[in-house]
């Protein structure tokens, strides 16, 4: 992979073959930049791909281009955290809302104190 975090095509084909190689066991730091980049942009991609969709849809249903973008954030949001909550009552857990700030990536705990990383 090149220095690069920009995806190319070849960069693409590169991060595949060596997520698929059994042998490898670490990844460099540019290496995990690139596969870090390589989800946002899919993530990215996914959203707009959801936005046109949804544009495409208007004409079919009137009623969601009455809708403010607030309103349409919100049912997303009443959405996630109705899954959320389900997530956790199968797991047996008690749901609480996060209070916002940083999260440990591990635990999924907020973060109290934060540390400048070396």
């Amino acid at each position: 992979m090149s220095h690069s975090t920009t995806p190319t095509a070849g960069g693409v084909l590169a991060a595949a073959a060596a997520l698929q190689d059994p042998t490898r066991e670490t990844y460099t730091r540019e290496q995990v930049a690139y596969l870090m980049r390589l989800a946002y942009d899919s993530g990215r991609t996914a959203t707009h791909l959801a936005d046109v969709a949804r544009i495409h849809c208007a004409s079919v249903d009137s009623g969601w281009t009455r809708q403010t973008y607030e309103q349409r954030v919100a049912e997303e949001m009443a959405e996630m955290d109705h899954v959320a909550r389900a997530v956790a009552a199968r797991e047996g857990r008690t749901y609480r809302v996060h209070p916002g700030g940083p999260v440990d990536w591990e635990t999924g705990q907020p973060v109290r104190h934060l540390e400048v990383a070396a």
